[in-house]
């Protein structure tokens, strides 16, 4: 038997992060597969390493000036992994104007760096309550 599972997506409503954009939500794929959850996560293993390798290099009193531009092209490069990664998350539903672009992404997180954080942990807070929610029943 094949089983044909369906992908869930779930509203993140903005109104709860300002009363501006009361009525608008993000469109979130909750039950990506376990390879694409695996990328997102890898992702941040990377990137707190190469945090601290930068940090390293930061405390010591006269820092390799190439060394630090290289270590902040990986830091950038995986930035843009990671908004590549929740584009795909958030461009799942049906109606194609919901999906959002890579560089909707990085202008966002530029302009109003904490609607990036809500969105970010709100996206991995629907993909937790859906796992914990499927382990119940």
């Amino acid at each position: 038997m094949k089983f044909d599972i369906p992908k869930i997506v779930r509203r993140l409503e903005m109104g709860a992060y300002a009363d501006e954009m009361e009525g608008l939500a993000l469109r979130v794929w909750v039950n990506p597969p376990r390879n694409v959850k695996k990328a997102f996560w890898d992702c941040q293993v990377e990137l707190i390493g190469l945090k601290q390798e930068l940090d390293k290099l930061l405390g010591i009193k006269e820092p390799d000036a190439k060394k630090v531009e290289a270590l902040n092209k990986r830091i950038d490069g995986i930035y843009e992994t990671i908004y590549g990664w929740y584009a795909n998350i958030w461009s799942q539903d049906s109606d194609p104007d919901t999906h959002v672009a890579v560089e909707e992404i990085e202008e966002m997180a530029d302009e109003d760096p904490a609607a990036w954080v809500f969105m970010a942990q709100g996206t991995q807070d629907l993909i937790e309550e859906h796992t914990e929610g499927t382990r119940k029943n």
